[in-house]
């Protein structure tokens, strides 16, 4: 088998194990969800399992950061303004590509123990200022090119905002029989008197 192949079936093993692991931990939660269930849920055996994977919270903090990745991939393309003029006109169909559905899934109990692992915590730490950074900048760019306003505090903004992005993630797991409706004008509406100059549209 050439290395190709290997280094293809290894991630494809890793994933197999991520996504099993993702769906215990959904039914389970992440205290109650035992690596026997994972295994049967993956339909590997455990060696296979621990040659990927120490452990179970070496797997749930894979699958964090992977869900870090996806979310400062989605905030990459919305962090400009074109992404802002698209928020400022927000609509109810709009939700799923804000937010769009995690791969993982994982729930709320899964997030606060990975923060009570003092090495996950300080990784995602550092991830969550990057994002916060990054959106800040983006921001500035926007004071100087003229479609922010000019006296928004940039990293200020950028703090709420993915605060913001974050409760509405949580709201999304926990009640989805919000009005889902009145969130998006709302978030039309802050984009829109909050963040973009009078007179962009």
């Amino acid at each position: 088998m050439s290395r190709t192949k290997d280094q293809s079936l290894h991630d494809e093993r890793r994933r197999q194990i991520l996504a099993a692991a993702a769906r215990v931990f959904q039914s389970k939660g992440f205290h109650a969800a035992r690596t026997e269930e994972i295994c049967a849920q993956a339909g590997l055996s455990s060696g296979t399992v621990f040659r990927h994977f120490s452990t179970k919270e070496e797997i749930i903090a894979t699958i964090a950061e992977m869900e870090f990745a996806a979310g400062f991939e989605q905030l990459r393309k919305l962090g400009n303004r074109e992404g802002f003029l698209w928020l400022s006109r927000m609509k109810t169909k709009d939700w799923p590509v804000l937010l769009p559905p995690s791969e993982f899934k994982l729930g709320a109990d899964s997030w606060l123990e990975l923060f009570r692992n003092k090495h996950f915590r300080k990784k995602a730490i550092a991830l969550d200022c990057a994002m916060r950074k990054n959106l800040a900048e983006a921001l500035r760019a926007g004071q100087k090119a003229g479609w922010v306003r000019a006296e928004l505090n940039p990293a200020g903004a950028a703090s709420l905002l993915l605060s913001l992005f974050s409760g509405l993630l949580f709201d999304g797991q926990t009640n989805p029989e919000l009005d889902w409706s009145a969130k998006a004008k709302a978030m039309a509406d802050l984009v829109r008197c909050y963040v973009l100059a009078e007179g962009i549209s």
